[in-house]
């Protein structure tokens, strides 16, 4: 090779050595009547990454993100035109155009937020009210966007809409680089604490500190009785002062019958968690560990709302879990009214 060409090969090598080390995003924006002053890219917890400045309705964000992710941009309070724009936030060119006077903004460059904006675009058509309509819609999109960040964040999505099991397929079918995203690792564990704990499973056992500071396994307890009812609850939950006094009467002509109560409280306040534990009229064994403690063990479960009931019989296998007594009563009756 002559020298001149080994001088041209280096420097080409040199030129693609240094685009791979620059490599990062960067958003133009050019957005119409966008009011002058400072503007924000905010991280999904409304931290700034970064600010710059708006000149005739332009502006420009750069830097480098480590993996893909949900960011704002966000202009400071007291403007004419307040904007909050979601972009999904990759190494690579997005450009942001609009009308600050309305709401819809184009965000173009790549093939999430293009997809993002055309996927608002679609449910805003869609008839209200119309779940299985906008149940497709996410499916279809998802297809379309399981290589990417979109199709991450539409697991929240699919949450609620199709069964524990087929949103764990879902979340696995993304790329390895996703499976840590904020929205598929939540969901992801919540479906797979149900699917683990659904009707016809073991029981997850935990322990909780009682009054006199010893720990009490709820497999000690389970094994004990006939059967068990394991309630979550909290003071502050919304219906609580209806549906728990409702499953403590419905379970209270079982008690002598030989069953349990094992009662978690997620208060914070002991004052507030007493009162109720009387007024609601909760008997057997009933601890108050903390929000943080009580949380960890109705996860187990899967559980995300409150209140939240479990029953258990004598060998450990879920036979019943759900929101209220009704969700108990059919299982209590097949266990008790022989």
């Amino acid at each position: 090779m002559k020298r001149t060409d080994k001088i041209l090969l280096l420097a080409a090598l040199s030129l693609v050595l240094c685009s791979c080390l620059q490599k990062g995003y960067t958003i133009k924006g050019n957005i119409i009547d966008l009011d002058e002053g400072n503007i924000n890219l905010l991280d999904i917890s409304g931290h700034v990454i970064s600010s710059t400045d708006v000149v005739g309705g332009k502006f420009t964000f750069k830097g480098k993100v480590d993996a893909p992710c949900l960011v704002y941009i966000n202009n400071v309070l007291g403007v004419k035109y307040p904007i909050d724009i979601p972009v999904l936030l990759e190494n690579a060119t997005i450009y942001v155009k609009g009308d600050a006077r309305i709401s819809h903004i184009d965000i173009t460059g790549t093939k999430a937020n293009e997809n993002m904006v055309r996927f608002k675009m679609r449910k805003d058509q869609l008839p209200a009210g119309n779940t299985d309509a906008y149940l497709g819609l996410v499916k279809e999109t998802f297809e379309e966007n399981s290589d990417n960040l979109l199709g991450a964040m539409l697991i929240s999505n699919l949450y609620g809409l199709v069964s524990d099991k087929e949103l764990l397929d879902y979340c696995g079918r993304l790329p390895s680089e996703f499976h840590d995203n904020l929205y598929v690792e939540h969901y992801r564990k919540v479906a797979q604490a149900r699917v683990d704990s659904e009707v016809g499973t073991m029981f997850k056992d935990f322990e909780m500190l009682a009054s006199d500071s010893l720990k009490v396994s709820l497999g000690d307890v389970v094994r004990a009785h006939e059967a068990t009812v394991v309630l979550f609850w909290a003071s502050w939950a919304r219906d609580a002062s209806i549906v728990i006094p409702e499953i403590t009467e419905g379970c209270l002509p079982y008690r002598d019958l030989g069953l349990e109560m094992f009662n978690v409280s997620l208060d914070s306040d002991m004052t507030k968690f007493t009162e109720c534990e009387k007024d609601f009229g909760l008997f057997g064994l009933s601890f108050n560990n903390g929000p943080e403690v009580g949380d960890k063990a109705s996860s187990l479960y899967g559980f995300e709302g409150l209140p939240r009931v479990v029953l258990i019989d004598r060998g450990g296998t879920i036979v019943a879990r759900g929101r209220s007594f009704a969700d108990l009563a059919p299982s209590l009756k097949s266990l008790f009214d022989h």
